[in-house]
């Protein structure tokens, strides 16, 4: 599909702010399921070309409302209702939300080796 210059901006768009963020990984994830909405739904660039959204603000909005939802501390989200969230602060009305693969990296943390010697 040919894309329009609505649709060229919004991406470049995102990935000017994804390689602002190289190093978080829900920005990334984030960033990619919005380039496949634009790809899908007509409006979706137009929504995100609104200038004050951005897709670390939409992190906050998931933030808040975590913590509005949080029972004891704690609080989840589907992956349905974690992009349902960002859809809905981008104002991009779906008929149904696709759920990309989501491939975040997760740093493995060195070996803590210590032994009871090692402190007497």
């Amino acid at each position: 599909m040919e894309q329009n210059p609505k649709q060229k901006a919004a991406i470049e768009k995102l990935q000017n702010e994804m390689n602002e963020h190289k190093d978080d990984a829900y920005i990334q994830a984030i960033g990619q399921f919005l380039i496949q909405q634009i790809e899908k739904i007509e409006s979706a660039a137009e929504a995100i070309l609104t200038t004050d959204k951005t897709v670390k603000k939409s992190l906050e909005v998931m933030k808040n409302e975590a913590k509005r939802k949080a029972v004891n501390g704690f609080a989840i989200f589907t992956p349905d209702e974690g992009f349902a969230l960002v859809l809905k602060y981008f104002d991009i009305k779906t008929e149904k939300i696709e759920v990309p693969e989501v491939k975040l990296s997760v740093k493995k943390a060195s070996r803590f080796d210590v032994k009871l010697d090692d402190f007497l």
